[in-house]
């Protein structure tokens, strides 16, 4: 297990990540991103995916997802964002691990579930809704991640898609709307089935994951002195505000109360759900990623909702943002609890 070697800066940066968590102090961050592309999907015997395709664990190189050792050094960082690597997060891998269907569309650059459930009927009478062979390969990818860091880069959760979203993923959208009315108790089983299977993957990897000083490092790069995770609701794009907060806000309450801290990812378009997520103590912190253009709201739109987050817990925003709006965002907002992230194209 890798030992991170930390200088007196380091050391400072995390101090300053502990006290963003209680509120105290900001966070501002600049990091280069990709346009979207072509899918890099790497498989095994040597070659890379050219065509769409229903993937299977076996179909996938571990060892080119998880890249060259790295000699060992120091802990690195840009700005106040440490780096980190997660478990290859183009895959979903909470929903493959529950049994449903991946489609890789490789020019569409993404990875789909393809939902696999037609009615309740059919979900429980499965015996069995778990796919160890998908199970076993992300545990394989995480230790073969922290194998090869060299202690540069700390490793964080995979991406991993909260109730909300894997129900809307495995049930689909109109079986999932249906059962908010029709099919209550169905839908309340499955909820609590894929809540404890999602805290129980977060577990499989923070147990391979080194600490950092007692801590963990967030998909964000934001170190937690303590264990941390990272849910979202997506779905709630297409869900009202009392349906989140009646249905799906327990079960990440849930998942929250499993770690020590915890942060909620939202896009612009799903700031309805803010107000039930201010009323309750954990996620202990929001995460929003901003979509300004058409037919999203605005910046401008956007401000008072975040200075009311920030009035009760501490707000990460991530987006393509230029360095005047970052400015106008460190001007508008209080600044403790407020962490930025302006992702800027290498293009």
């Amino acid at each position: 297990m890798n030992t991170f070697i930390l200088d007196d800066q380091t050391a400072c940066l995390l101090e300053r990540h502990a006290a963003w968590w209680q509120r105290k102090g900001s966070l501002i961050s600049a990091t280069q991103s990709a346009p979207l592309g072509d899918l890099w999907l790497p498989l095994a015997g040597g070659a890379v995916a050219t065509e769409d395709l229903d993937l299977a664990p076996g179909m996938l190189d571990l060892d080119r997802l998880a890249g060259r050792a790295q000699t060992a050094g120091p802990l690195e960082y840009r700005d106040d964002r440490f780096h980190t690597r997660a478990p290859y997060a183009r895959v979903p891998w909470v929903e493959a691990i529950l049994g449903t269907p991946i489609r890789a569309t490789i020019q569409g650059g993404s990875m789909r579930t393809l939902a696999c459930i037609e009615n309740w009927a059919e979900w429980e009478r499965q015996d069995n809704h778990r796919d160890e062979v998908w199970f076993d390969t992300l545990k394989r990818l995480t230790e073969l991640l922290v194998q090869r860091s060299g202690g540069r880069y700390a490793v964080a959760q995979t991406l991993m898609r909260g109730p909300c979203d894997l129900a809307e993923a495995v049930l689909g959208p109109e079986l999932l709307s249906f059962s908010l009315y029709e099919h209550q108790d169905s839908l309340q089983r499955f909820l609590d089935e894929v809540t404890g299977a999602f805290i129980e993957i977060l577990y499989a990897q923070l147990e391979r994951i080194p600490p950092l000083r007692g801590g963990y490092l967030s998909p964000f790069g934001i170190w937690a002195p303590g264990t941390v995770v990272r849910t979202q609701c997506d779905a709630t794009a297409f869900l009202s505000a009392a349906h989140y907060a009646e249905w799906f806000l327990p079960y990440d309450g849930q998942i929250c109360e499993s770690v020590e801290y915890s942060i909620i990812h939202l896009h612009s378009v799903s700031l309805h759900t803010v107000d039930a997520l201010l009323a309750v103590e954990r996620p202990h912190a929001i995460q929003v990623t901003l979509e300004t253009s058409p037919p999203g709201p605005t910046l401008e739109e956007m401000l008072p909702t975040f200075r009311k987050i920030l009035g009760v817990k501490p707000l990460l925003l991530e987006g393509k943002l230029s360095p005047d709006e970052v400015r106008r965002l460190r001007d508008e907002l209080p600044g403790d609890g407020l962490a930025i992230t302006a992702r800027r194209s290498t293009w």
